[in-house]
């Protein structure tokens, strides 16, 4: 079944909420105060079965200009406009103003019932249908079929019906894939049930049991109960009117203006980029940093308005802005929006639509803001993902983060991306994408500090993986593992162990053999007085960190072992030490530190050292001030 959600729109007193009772039998008029004053002040709510396969919600909007705000918050997702004119009166400033928030919000469908029919005759009944004709000239609506009806005789009624099920066939239906979304307009209680929520679910689907995030309070609840057109159901999806019984969480916690959605999937933000047009009204140009009236769905907000490009904007023009709110605001791009002005409350002067929902702070009139803004208002899906995913630098962009950013349905983005990476604008590993651009200034950055390390540092093997990463911009660690694979397939680097270094640095240490060689035989004549750096440059002439880089690298490669206290030992007299100790305590079962010294003639300074990295290497183990066998404490144990 096909589910289109319609608005009304007109001034008031025009005949809106009776024309829906006539047609669906349901009065709009729920509250007490609209009943006495006979005047709707609230969204009212009905629907229509008018096929098998197609059934209609409905949306009864305030006329009165007090209550634009609440005509705003039931204009927002719904597919098509019935825009009601009173014969009697003819087209006026409400009618007016709803159709510019109708035409600002991106509407481009409707149907117009000439109300109140019965109460004129022919000749002035042919007047307000021209003056009608005359009012839409040129404007979205200027196609709309135009009903003359009667809510008190039924006049036309049926045929009112034909004309929406016929307009409404060019109605594209609204995704049921994506991140659910449900901004509230009405939230009430239910003794026996709870908290209720109602509005217009706009994207994605919601399930019976489903945990609901309520943005922007961070406030998690369970879908208790669904309701959609007065039925319980199991699942509720997109254009569709819809109410949740909502548990864990109290009705006073909530408001109009939330939006229920998927947990972590929406995004809150204080700042947004926007296509933005001044309604052409006798009003004087809007300068930067005016302050206005933001409408949003069912939410409004204070908002400061920055003109990107220029210093102001007249009454007709369009322009890049952004918009600074006072409070954090649940917005995706692509979301339309009104604004009001804060000295003209009553008054609509413009909207546009969002094209960047998590914008930086822009320095104004910069020449590449052009560029900017011609990408996110006019380019391809494809040219959008591509731009998001380079915004966000070496860092990259999660693909759950870019199908929000970009605002596009999930097939759409996916398909995107898997076109830039064939293309190689773009990486893609597992749930991360990082640009190419990024990735080639990557490189370069770390191609760049190998060589300046290798310049510093000559007597050195390479630098070591986690220093070399920490001394790069921040980067996921997928992308810096693919660009280093890279790099030594293509021969520019080696790995060795955790080491890495440029394959041209091989000179560099085959020019220091003749020192290596005589750092080698030095650690050989100190015999196990294991020395310290100072004590092997004794002679060498060398500056003393290339000496200590050299031994460092001799360490790495197993031709020196390194002791506490920065002294240095070959492997063959630590053997001979190993050897030594392991025989003298297989024959005496114990020994204390003192009786080990005696037996190799050494001081205290270098048994202690050569003793503790014993206990390292999990030969001797340490029993009060003595030392025992490792093996042989395990074989004694019960």
């Amino acid at each position: 079944m096909r589910r289109i959600v319609i608005g009304t729109a007109g001034h008031i007193d025009h005949g809106k909420t009776a024309l829906i009772k006539a047609l669906t039998g349901i009065d709009c008029d729920r509250l007490k105060v609209e009943k006495e004053r006979g005047i709707t002040t609230e969204l009212g709510f009905a629907y229509l079965k008018a096929k098998d396969d197609l059934l209609f919600g409905i949306v009864d909007v305030p006329g009165h200009e007090k209550f634009v705000r609440h005509m705003v918050s039931g204009a927002w997702g719904i597919d098509m406009v019935l825009l009601v004119v009173a014969a009697d009166e003819g087209v006026m400033p409400q009618t007016r103003e709803h159709v510019d928030i109708c035409e600002l919000l991106g509407l481009r469908r409707a149907v117009v019932a000439i109300t109140k029919a019965d109460l004129v005759d022919k000749d002035m009944l042919e007047l307000a249908i021209e003056d009608v004709k005359d009012f839409l000239k040129g404007r979205a609506f200027q196609d709309a079929p135009i009903i003359p009806v009667s809510s008190v005789t039924g006049q036309n009624l049926d045929l009112l019906i034909d004309k929406i099920v016929e307009v409404s066939q060019t109605v594209r239906e609204k995704s049921k894939e994506g991140i659910f979304r449900l901004p509230v307009d009405r939230v009430f209680s239910v003794r026996g049930y709870g908290t209720v929520v109602t509005g217009t679910c706009i994207s994605g689907k919601v399930k019976l049991g489903e945990q609901v995030e309520i943005y922007p309070l961070q406030i998690y609840a369970r879908v208790r109960s669904i309701q959609a057109y007065y039925e319980e159901r199991d699942e509720a999806w997109a254009g569709e009117r819809v109410a949740l019984n909502l548990q864990g969480v109290d009705k006073d916690e909530l408001q109009r203006g939330v939006v229920v959605g998927n947990p972590g999937r929406l995004i809150t933000t204080q700042r947004v980029d926007a296509s933005f047009r001044l309604l052409n009204l006798p009003i004087k140009p809007i300068r930067t940093d005016t302050v206005f009236r933001f409408h949003i769905a069912t939410t409004q907000t204070e908002a400061r308005l920055v003109i990107l490009e220029k210093d102001e904007i007249s009454p007709g023009e369009e322009a890049f802005c952004q918009f600074v709110f006072r409070e954090p605001m649940v917005v995706l791009p692509g979301d339309r929006f009104i604004i009001r002005g804060s000295y003209t409350p009553s008054q609509t002067i413009g909207g546009g639509v969002i094209i960047n929902a998590t914008p930086k702070k822009h320095k104004r009139k910069r020449p590449e803001l052009s560029f900017y803004y011609q990408i996110l208002k006019e380019g391809s899906e494809t040219d959008k993902v591509e731009f998001f995913v380079r915004e966000r630098g070496y860092e990259g962009i999660s693909l759950s983060e870019l199908e929000v950013v970009c605002g596009l349905e999930k097939k759409k983005y996916e398909d995107s991306l898997s076109k830039l990476v064939e293309e190689k604008k773009v990486l893609a590993f597992g749930n991360y994408a990082l640009h190419q651009e990024f990735a080639l200034k990557y490189r370069t950055q770390l191609l760049d500090l190998l060589r300046d390390f290798h310049d510093k540092n000559p007597m050195k093997i390479g630098i070591s993986r986690e220093e070399l990463r920490q001394r790069l911009p921040k980067i996921k660690e997928q992308f810096f593992l693919f660009i280093l694979s890279t790099l030594v397939s293509e021969g520019e680097v080696e790995l060795e162990k955790d080491r890495i270094r440029l394959r041209s640095a091989k000179h560099v240490r085959e020019d220091t053999d003749s020192l290596e060689r005589e750092v080698i035989k030095k650690l050989l004549d100190f015999g196990l007085n294991a020395p310290g750096i100072t004590e092997l440059n004794q002679g060498l002439n060398f500056p003393e960190n290339i000496v200590r880089d050299l031994v460092e690298k001799l360490v790495y490669e197993g031709k020196a072992v390194k002791l506490k206290g920065d002294m240095y030992i070959h492997p063959e007299n630590l053997t001979k030490f190993k050897e030594g100790v392991i025989s003298f305590l297989r024959e005496k079962g114990e020994a204390s530190p003192s009786e080990i010294k005696s037996i190799f003639n050494l001081s205290r300074k270098y048994i202690i050292p050569l003793l503790e990295y014993l206990d390292e290497i999990k030969v001797t183990i340490r029993k009060g001030d003595k030392r025992v066998l490792r093996d042989s404490l395990l074989v004694n144990q019960p």
